[in-house]
């Protein structure tokens, strides 16, 4: 009994094109044909083609899908058909605008057919990876990192490749963390051709911002700017982004973007000079923003190469100042303790923002700034309870968490 379990297990997990009848209940749908499609931009199709012996008919089949190597929430859709004997199921899992979702995403998933007898009959578990179809792609990897990359471009997906494992390394032991998450990173020769693959963004901000990449946490994807001079520096800051939302996934709060951003340009290998240009700029004009206002990033794209300057400055200050294991102690008391951004720096350091603030401003040997009224950041609201019934319109993935991003000027001859 034991060995036919198991053997059924085994049916179950390994690939192929067969299906696999409910337990008690003889096969009666033949599967005649499956497909999944890359839709790029638009999306992933999927399409299957069914027959049935009359009188049953087919009346039900559904998709289930899950993200492979990323914490997004599995989901599920409904093939578009009419019950029939033999019937040809369709449905279109949207990529793009509200729905969006990163090249490089590998899906995870089964047919579940149901005919009008309400015998279940489900497929073998499957992968696809949804990418960018305007090239050929390849790889390289090394640990809990993929580097992909299109053209003669190998060599620079080894140097993106070495940065963004030594940036994991070196930042999960700065962050106490044991272990980091699978990491894909999809690398695009141009900023026009990574445009497409890019989520809608502001026009305003186009104009007067490169966006040098963009990560999503619960994707474990990281979409980048390859042909960037600064690839590298690139790929640090991004998959510092990743290390620190693995390291506080359990947090109750958001960590503020100042220590976000900061940290990830802290980690760049490859910093470029628009970030201190604007910052030294800021400090002469006595323009600098107050530390409790900068819990997220500002609209305004020059005001945005300033915060990042600034940020990663103080960031800078606090590990230079005090060391690395207060630094630790920080995102410990964000992780485990699930404190606020002025309780965890009390418990770390003695002091709240106020006073980082001023410490930092008077190692610059600047006057201190007035204290700001408090700006918190709720806890995310309690989730419903989930309940048995299943939902009636299609579902899709859930929302990738994340979006981390970092942008550069656009160079004067652009």
């Amino acid at each position: 009994m034991k060995k036919i379990i198991l053997l059924l297990i085994l049916l179950f997990f390994t690939g192929g094109f067969s299906i696999l009848p409910a337990v008690g209940q003889e096969s009666a749908v033949l599967l005649k044909s499956k497909d999944v499609r890359n839709q790029f931009p638009d999306g992933v199709a999927f399409e299957v083609v069914a027959e049935i012996t009359a009188p049953d008919k087919i009346k039900e089949i559904k998709l289930e899908m899950g993200v492979v190597g990323g914490s997004a929430r599995s989901a599920y859709a409904y093939l578009d058909f009419a019950p029939d004997t033999t019937v040809q199921g369709k449905y279109l899992l949207r990529t793009g605008g509200a729905q969006y979702k990163p090249v490089g995403t590998l899906i995870e998933y089964r047919f579940v057919i149901t005919d009008s007898k309400g015998r279940v009959q489900e497929t073998q578990k499957d992968t696809f990876m949804y990418m960018d179809n305007r090239f050929e792609w390849d790889k390289v990897s090394d640990g809990p990192v993929e580097v992909y990359y299109y053209g003669s471009t190998r060599s620079r997906a080894e140097l993106i490749l070495k940065a963004s494992v030594s940036t994991v390394a070196k930042m999960s032991a700065l962050l106490g963390l044991k272990s980091a998450q699978f990491i894909r990173v999809i690398g695009y020769n141009d900023y026009s051709q990574m445009v497409t693959a890019l989520p809608p963004q502001a026009k305003a901000a186009q104009k007067e911002l490169i966006t040098q990449g963009q990560a999503w946490y619960d994707y474990g994807i990281f979409l980048m700017l390859a042909g960037d001079p600064r690839a590298d520096g690139v790929a640090s800051h991004e998959l510092t982004h990743m290390v620190v939302a693995e390291a506080t996934k359990n947090a109750l709060v958001t960590v503020p973007a100042w220590l976000n951003e900061g940290l990830a340009e802290y980690a760049n290998v490859n910093p470029g000079y628009s970030y201190d240009t604007f910052l030294a700029q800021a400090i002469s004009a006595g323009k600098l923003f107050p530390l409790r206002h900068m819990q997220a990033p500002p609209g305004i794209p020059a005001e945005t190469i300033l915060f990042y300057g600034q940020s990663r400055a103080i960031v800078k200050y606090l590990i230079d100042t005090y060391g690395e294991d207060k630094f630790r102690q920080l995102f410990s008391a964000f992780n485990k303790d699930g404190l606020q951004i002025d309780e965890a720096l009390k418990k770390a350091y003695g002091f709240d923002q106020d006073g980082l603030d001023n410490a930092w401003r008077k190692s610059l040997g600047l006057p201190p700034v007035e204290a700001a009224p408090t700006v918190t950041v709720a806890p995310p609201s309690p989730k419903p309870a989930p309940t048995p019934k299943e939902p009636e319109k299609p579902a899709t993935p859930a929302q990738p968490r994340g979006g981390f991003g970092c942008a550069a000027p656009v160079p004067a001859f652009r």
